[in-house]
C-alpha cells in the first residue's frame, strides 16, 4: 500500500503531542512501562526510515540518468542524502540504508515461456533478509541492529549455500532482539567469521599487508601520527596503553583534589606511548623487557584441540583465527581461557613467555 506526505504529518502531529507531555511524575511501574513502549515506537520509526533509506540508495544507483536521485539533488551519495533529511550522521544513515536492504524486495527471475531470457516474477518476492525484516516490523530490532545484520550477512551471500545462510540469519536475529547495538557487532562479526573461516583468514591477512604507521612534523614542531593495524598487532599495543591508563585513572582517586592530575584521555594515552617507547630505549635486552599487563585471548574446546578455528582477544570485537593468534607469540603476557558449551571455563591456563600455548 503507497503512503504519501499527509500519512506522515498526521502521524507527526501526534508524535508531536506526546513529545509535549511530563513524564517525571509517572510512578516507577508506569514510567517503565511506558519507556518500554517508546522503545518500541522507536524501533519501527526506525525500520520506516530504512526503508526510505534503502530506497534512496536504489534510486541513486550511479548508472541511473543523472547520476542518480541523491546527485540529482545535489548530494555526493545516497548516505550524504539521508544524513541531511534525517540530521544524523552519515555513519548512522549507511546503517539506515543496510537496514533496508532487508526489508527490500528479492529480485526473482523466472523464465519465459518461450525459452528467451528470464524475467522478473509477477509473483510478490518475500523481502531480502524475511528475518530481519519480520523483528524489524514488529518493532523488535533497532534499525542498528538490523543493518549490522544485513551486513554481515551480504559478506556472505555469494560464499555460502542459500539454506545455511537463512539459517544463521534466524540465529542472529533471536539473539540480537535481547542485545544491545554493540553486541550485535560483536555477534555479527563472529558469526560471519565462523561461517566462512577461510574468507576470514584472507581477511586477516590481507589487512596484515596492509598495516602501517607514519608521522609527520608540521611547521611549529607537532607531530601528527597515523596508522592502520590488523586486530592482532594492535592488541598488545592497545593492552598495554589501555591498562596504563586505568592504572593512572584509579590513583586519581587518591589524590589531592587540588594537586589531581587533569590529563584528558588522549593525554594519558600519549603520555603512555612515550613512557613505553622510553622505556625500550633504555632497556638492554628490549625482546626481553619484562611484562607489563596480561592479553587474555579466549577460544573454543573444538578450536583448542583441533588448531584451527577462531578465538577472541580481550578488548576487540574482531574474532581471530587461531593461527593469528599464534603472532602474539613472545614476552607480552598471554592467557588462554579455553571455553566449553555456553561459555563455561574449562582451562584458564597460566601466564607464558614464549608463543602461545593453548593450554598448560
Amino acid at each position: 500500500m503507497a503512503i504519501d506526505a499527509a500519512e506522515i504529518a498526521r502521524v507527526s502531529a501526534l508524535v508531536s503531542v506526546l513529545a509535549r507531555r511530563d513524564v517525571s511524575d509517572l510512578p516507577d511501574a508506569a514510567f517503565l512501562e511506558a519507556h518500554d513502549a517508546f522503545g518500541r515506537l522507536e524501533r519501527l520509526v526506525g525500520t520506516w526510515g530504512a526503508r526510505f533509506a534503502g530506497d534512496v540508495a536504489r534510486r541513486s544507483a550511479p548508472d541511473l540518468p543523472g547520476g542518480g536521485l541523491a546527485r540529482r539533488q545535489g548530494f555526493g551519495s545516497a548516505g550524504a542524502m539521508v544524513a541531511r533529511v534525517t540530521g544524523g550522521t552519515t555513519a548512522g544513515a549507511m546503517r539506515s540504508i543496510e537496514a533496508g536492504l532487508a526489508l527490500m524486495p528479492a529480485v526473482v527471475l523466472v523464465a519465459s515461456p518461450d525459452g528467451s531470457l528470464p524475467t522478473q516474477s509477477t509473483t510478490p518476492p518475500a523481502p531480502r533478509y524475511p528475518a530481519v525484516a519480520q523483528a524489524a516490523h514488529a518493532g523488535d530490532l533497532a534499525v542498528d541492529a538490523a543493518g549490522l545484520i544485513t551486513a554481515g550477512l551480504e559478506t556472505l551471500a555469494e560464499r555460502v549455500p542459500s539454506e545455511r545462510l537463512q539459517e544463521l540469519e534466524r540465529r542472529l536475529v533471536d539473539r540480537a532482539v535481547h542485545l544491545a547495538v554493540h553486541e550485535v557487532r560483536r555477534l555479527v562479526a563472529h558469526a560471519v567469521a565462523r561461517a566462512d573461516l577461510a574468507g576470514h583468514e584472507e581477511r586477516e591477512r590481507r589487512q596484515h599487508a596492509e598495516r602501517f604507521v607514519a608521522w609527520k612534523e608540521d611547521h611549529t614542531g607537532m607531530v601528527t601520527f597515523t596508522g592502520k593495524l590488523d586486530a592482532v598487532t594492535a592488541a598488545p599495543i592497545r593492552t598495554v596503553i589501555e591498562q596504563i591508563v586505568t592504572h593512572q585513572f584509579r590513583a586519581r582517586r587518591d589524590q589531592d583534589p587540588t594537586e589531581r592530575d587533569q590529563r584528558t584521555v588522549g593525554q594519558m594515552r600519549a603520555d603512555a606511548l612515550f613512557e613505553v617507547c622510553r622505556h625500550a630505549l633504555g632497556c638492554k635486552e628490549t625482546d626481553r623487557s619484562g611484562i607489563r599487563t596480561t592479553i587474555i585471548v579466549r577460544m573454543s574446546l573444538r578450536d583448542r584441540d583441533t588448531g584451527t578455528g577462531l578465538g577472541s582477544i580481550d578488548g576487540t570485537n574482531q574474532p581471530v583465527s587461531v593461527g593469528q593468534l599464534r603472532r602474539l607469540a613472545g614476552d607480552a603476557g598471554i592467557i588462554a581461557e579455553v571455553l566449553g558449551g555456553e561459555s563455561e571455563v574449562l582451562d584458564l591456563g597460566r601466564r607464558v613467555r614464549e608463543g602461545v600455548r593453548w593450554f598448560v
